[in-house]
């Protein structure tokens, strides 16, 4: 053999030993992992809300409980025995939660990260619910957690699912085929109104509670929908803006007849904007 087809040989058989470092290294290392993993557990859970500064509807105390009740708290079970996807589901079916991630750190701690649902309006009926609406028309508990700075809807006006019903409005107005029900299109129109007002600076902040009155109750005795009535945080005085419908046209009305400063708001009175190209003040009776 020639010393030039001796070298080629030697470094064949050099570049195979090298691979085969290489490859036994990295058995080597996912068997230690798989061991090192095996021989670890869950020392502590963490629950991190990453908007609970500005939301408080849940707690991690609530979280953890729900984790607990259900059976699946990992602190001290062996790494991989816990089911992260387990936990996260759980974690997620809650409808306050909008997002959730799981996972686990190398030092044993499982994190459970969220995100919860941001409410636009509350709504409290004559009829007794009570309940929070987001502006992608989920509906959640108003129960636990601290009150929140919103939009306070009331009346005489029904809600279109059973009492108790929380989640998807959307989802569950098409099962149960009432995407034509005359209270769940109203609840949309409240949803559109509500971030209308949010979107225009001179209304904005400025309406405490809508008052919704139901069809004959109403002062508009002919419409199929609730009324709508609004009580601005200035001024002693109410809106009536008659059903939800050309409410931008009715919202610069209002702006535009405070604006005019006219009359005194703080006398107290009703503007009634519900008429096409009409702001009409009404004054009200003094008391003897």
């Amino acid at each position: 053999m020639s010393k030039e087809r001796r070298r080629r040989v030697w470094q064949i058989i050099g570049t195979t030993l090298v691979w085969l470092a290489v490859v036994a290294f990295f058995v080597w290392a996912a068997l230690l992992r798989q061991s090192n993993e095996q021989a670890r557990t869950v020392e502590r859970l963490k629950v991190e809300i990453t908007d609970s500064a500005t939301h408080r509807l849940l707690s991690a105390d609530q979280v953890r409980a729900d984790i607990v009740a259900a059976g699946l708290l990992p602190t001290g079970q062996p790494l991989d025995s816990v089911s992260l996807t387990a936990i996260n589901n759980l974690v997620k079916s809650n409808c306050l939660v909008r997002k959730a991630q799981t996972f686990v750190d190398y030092e044993g701690t499982l994190t459970v990260r969220l995100t919860q649902r941001h409410p636009l309006l509350r709504i409290i009926t004559d009829q007794g619910e009570d309940i929070y609406l987001t502006a992608r028309a989920h509906v959640l508990p108003t129960r636990g957690g601290a009150p929140l700075n919103l939009p306070l809807v009331t009346g005489d006006f029904s809600l279109p699912f059973p009492r108790g019903f929380y989640g998807d409005l959307q989802a569950w107005a098409k099962e149960e085929k009432k995407n034509s029900d005359k209270n769940y299109i109203f609840l949309l129109k409240l949803i559109n109104f509500v971030r209308l007002t949010e979107s225009k600076p001179e209304v904005g902040g400025n309406i405490v509670q809508i008052v919704a009155t139901q069809g004959a109750h109403s002062a508009h005795a002919r419409a199929s929908e609730p009324t709508v009535e609004l009580i601005p945080r200035r001024g002693n005085y109410s809106v009536q803006l008659g059903p939800l419908e050309n409410v931008e046209a009715k919202l610069d009305r209002w702006v535009r007849f405070v604006k005019a400063g006219v009359v005194n708001l703080d006398g107290g009175g009703t503007l009634n904007v519900a008429y096409e190209g009409q702001a009409v003040w009404k004054q009200s009776e003094v008391e003897n």
